[in-house]
């Protein structure tokens, strides 16, 4: 699950990269609908599953793992929905968060659409 917060991390700041960079608006306000709801789902991720099992000691600043920022958010997004996939596999998480990450994968899916027009 620390893994996701790092890729969701991310994937925010490859968008605010793009956002930063772009030249013609239409892309600019692209960027930034890509980056919406990212914090709500690492703040959600962290407090349901990390915070709720008392394990507040593995945030560190290695949150923004530099390694996954990538500025082809198609890729990354896509690099997303596998690992979420991935999670929803394990036996071992508890039903709140399985819906949590189904909830954020679907989001991805849409992401990826307007990545793809990006």
């Amino acid at each position: 699950m620390y893994e996701l917060l790092q890729r969701l991390v991310a994937f925010k700041y490859a968008c605010k990269i793009n956002h930063w960079k772009s030249a013609a608006y239409a892309p600019h306000l692209l960027f930034d609908r890509l980056a919406e709801d990212i914090d709500t789902w690492v703040d959600s991720v962290a407090e349901s599953h990390f915070m709720a099992a008392d394990e507040k000691n593995v945030f560190k600043p290695d949150l923004l793992n530099p390694k996954m920022i990538d500025k082809n958010l198609v890729k990354l997004c896509e690099s997303i929905i596998s690992h979420i996939e991935a999670l929803l596999d394990d036996d071992e998480l508890n039903e709140g968060d399985k819906s949590l990450l189904g909830d954020i994968e679907a989001a991805f899916l849409g992401k990826l659409a307007l990545a793809k027009l990006a």
